[in-house]
């Protein structure tokens, strides 16, 4: 649950790892969330890298921090 962000649309993204201190932005499609998990209806396979500690640094990194 702590990689999941949401947008002000309510889309649902993870970061993936794809090299050394490169990340993308990924839909994901939330089905449910419990006890700090989250169960993807759509989004990376089992196995993929995401960042779970400063996804919401990278977001505002991306698109610019609101002051």
């Amino acid at each position: 649950s702590a990689a999941i962000l949401r947008d002000i649309y309510g889309g649902e993204w993870v970061y993936q790892k794809t090299a050394a201190n490169t990340f993308v932005r990924r839909r994901v499609e939330v089905a449910s969330e419990s006890d700090g998990q989250a169960l993807l209806v759509q989004g990376p396979t089992s196995g993929t890298e995401v960042v779970t500690s400063g996804a919401a640094e990278l977001f505002g990194t991306e698109f610019g921090a609101a002051h």
